[in-house]
């Protein structure tokens, strides 16, 4: 299943940025089980450090469309499992991406590493989700690592312009602040273009790096490239 195009977006640039944190109240009570409506993935690759693209590593993208009956707040805790290899990555309100789309909210996190920095393994992982009373609910997903790898695009900025060198089918500019802070993200062609042109003439202003992010929906993987200063 493809992710829809806004939420693709939203994970894209999360995983360069600050990670949005949900509120937890603790004296919400459950009045029946949380659903998880839909699981996405995407497995990705990024430099070691954002300005170098000297090495890289592989990270897993995980997100959850979640209900419960009491509300959001109701949800305590979440964990993505694979039970043949022996592990896991726990989340909760201070750790995991909070997006809401309409009346759909996802859950989950786009940095999923392996602690050698290897790729994710392939097999059936379970997501499982859990609410304040302890009730939990769970769904699988199969990861499927073989698709074909590409390089990572690469960006650079040349007398006011973005330059990009790409072989993906999809390609996103990912904007920051001087503090680093994700301004916007807007979708570009395989050349790049105008700063201004791309994401508009009052974030052009603002922006002080970039990244290029590729997306090959056919193989639900995608890349980083090195974060560049605009000079």
């Amino acid at each position: 299943m493809k992710f829809p195009r806004n939420l693709r977006r939203a994970i894209r640039a999360l995983g360069l940025a600050a990670i949005v944190v949900a509120p937890l109240l603790a004296t919400a009570c459950a009045s029946g089980p949380p659903e998880i409506l839909d699981v996405e993935w995407t497995l990705e690759e990024r430099p070691t450090a954002d300005e170098a693209a000297s090495s890289t590593r592989d990270s897993l993208a995980v997100f959850a469309r979640v209900h419960d009956p009491e509300g959001m707040d109701d949800i305590e805790a979440m964990w993505v499992i694979d039970d043949n290899a022996e592990i896991f990555w726990s989340l909760d309100p201070s750790s995991w991406t909070k997006k809401t789309l309409g009346d759909d909210t996802w859950l989950g996190a786009s940095d999923l590493t392996m602690h050698d920095g290897s790729v994710p393994p392939p097999g059936m992982y379970r997501v499982v989700v859990a609410d304040l009373a302890g009730d939990r609910v769970s769904t699988e997903f199969k990861l499927d690592t073989g698709g074909a790898s590409k390089t990572l695009p690469k960006a650079d900025w040349r007398d006011g312009s973005v330059d990009v060198s790409t072989s993906w089918p999809e390609n996103y500019l990912l904007a920051y602040d001087a503090a680093g802070g994700l301004i916007r993200d807007a979708v570009i062609g395989g050349k790049g273009g105008g700063l201004a042109s791309l994401v508009g003439t009052i974030d052009a202003a603002r922006t002080r790096a970039f990244a290029v992010y590729g997306y090959d929906p056919a193989s639900r993987t995608g890349a980083f490239s090195a974060r560049v200063r605009v000079r």
